[in-house]
């Protein structure tokens, strides 16, 4: 009797279970439809200009980020006095020091209390005292991460790269403080500024290409080695970056599947557009593309032409978060990364080597940003997704969905690129730190009607 009893209790576990596990996919859905009914609620709010009864409802949905309440954000600080005392003590010393004792006191210093900027300056400078000017510009560039809204690290910084001779780096670091903190009193200065370098750049490159342009022309001749394709390649990169990026995108259309259905095109330029006149780059005649392919992506080309995948539309949750990987990606053009990559490479430096135009398309497709550059965008993108008006958690949550997408191994949106996990809680903390509204304009109808569109297409 006792195992019958046994026997009769394992057979409704087990019918219990396999009910609850029939039901788990409709529950899991039911949720997902209730969780769009609100949000698409709540957006109706917002549009209507009522914020607070929005973010109640946003709220019901967005939890806060996981230890939010806990996350240690550093305010950046300039008077030793907030100093403890044995960073007061490190200082005393580096400031008494000769040049050459100061920096092993500052090395201590800016470990213990990395928020004093005139420490991190000083550490900077006792770095390059000692001819080490790689490691402090380096330096500067982790403080200048940490405290993007700190004006005496990227003045410092971006006078270090021009002393160093790196003018489309200044360019980037001066450009990203302009468009971070738009309404510093000297945000115009350094948009000026960031402007001024990047002529510096291109003109020294044009010096420098036009001369290797010609000789790998000669060489190609001599050799016949397809000398008119390397002054081809050559004249490409003279040309700017607008110019630039047109002449790869018209390659680059011919060889994947344009989508052209106008609803879906006028929505990405749209959204697209909405994001670059924040950007401060009217040197750059933008266009975003659609083009057919299942992978979680999009690229930028130099000079604002923007690729968007079907796999990143039909994978993104909603408008924002759309809108937040437009936002990284036109970063990335804004600041010049993919022209810096291109130069960097020196693809016209090897004189006895032909670079077919192909290779040049590819090389552009595939960018290897740094993880210095993916966080500029990143941060850049994050800006200005909230100054638009969409939830400023849109980036962030990209890369949640990117998530789901890597099984793994890194798909080619995150290729090279800092770890996902390490860069939503940078984010997190750059949101928090900023006050940023997370609470905004989400987006979830027009982008599931987008979705059901594109699907039908496809």
């Amino acid at each position: 009797m006792k195992y019958l009893r046994r026997l009769i209790w394992a057979t409704l576990g087990i019918a219990l279970f396999v009910s609850l596990s029939s039901l788990l996919p409709f529950l899991a859905q039911s949720n997902s439809n209730s969780r769009f009914q609100i949000l698409a609620e709540a957006d109706r709010l917002y549009l209507a200009g009522d914020q607070a009864g929005a973010e109640e409802l946003y709220r019901q949905v967005k939890p806060p980020f996981p230890n939010e309440q806990s996350i240690a954000v550093l305010e950046s600080f300039s008077d030793p006095a907030q100093l403890s005392p044995s960073g007061q003590a490190n200082w005393n010393v580096a400031q008494a020091a000769k040049k050459k004792e100061r920096l092993a006191p500052l090395n201590q210093l800016v470990e213990q209390e990395p928020a004093f900027i005139p420490g991190q300056i000083a550490y900077a400078e006792a770095l390059d005292d000692a001819d080490d000017e790689d490691e402090a510009i380096a330096a500067l560039e982790q403080a200048s991460a940490r405290f993007p809204d700190s004006l005496e690290l990227t003045e410092a910084l971006v006078t270090a790269l021009e002393d160093d001779g790196k003018r489309l780096e200044a360019s980037i670091a001066a450009r990203q403080f302009a468009i971070v903190n738009p309404d510093h009193p000297r945000a115009a200065e350094f948009q000026a500024r960031a402007d001024e370098n990047l002529g510096r750049y291109r003109r020294r490159i044009t010096e420098r290409n036009v001369l290797q342009g010609v000789l790998g022309g000669v060489v190609g001749i001599i050799t016949g080695d397809g000398g008119e394709r390397a002054i081809g390649a050559a004249a490409m990169l003279l040309q700017g970056e607008s110019a630039l990026g047109s002449q790869v995108a018209a390659g680059y259309r011919q060889q994947l599947t344009p989508v052209t259905d106008p609803e879906i095109v006028a929505y990405v330029t749209e959204i697209g557009n909405s994001i670059a006149e924040l950007m401060g780059r009217s040197d750059f005649e933008y266009e975003f593309n659609v083009v057919q392919d299942d992978s979680f992506n999009a690229f930028a080309l130099p000079g604002g032409k923007v690729f968007v995948h079907t796999g990143l539309l039909l994978s993104t949750n909603s408008e924002a978060e759309f809108a937040g990987v437009m936002a990284h990606e036109v970063a990335h053009a804004v600041l010049s990364h993919g022209f810096q990559k291109m130069t960097r490479a020196n693809l016209l430096s090897n004189l006895s080597a032909v670079i077919p135009l192909g290779d040049l398309v590819a090389t552009l497709i595939h960018l290897d940003y740094s993880r210095q550059q993916e966080r500029q965008a990143d941060m850049v993108g994050t800006r200005v997704l909230a100054t638009a008006g969409y939830a400023a958690d849109g980036t962030r949550n990209s890369f949640l969905a990117m998530k789901t997408q890597e099984r793994g191994t890194q798909i080619d949106f995150l290729s090279s690129h800092p770890l996902t996990d390490d860069r939503i809680d940078y984010l997190e903390k750059f949101i928090v730190y900023n006050g940023y509204n997370r609470y905004a304009f989400e987006g979830v109808e027009r982008h599931a009607r987008i979705q059901e569109r594109l699907k039908q297409i496809l």
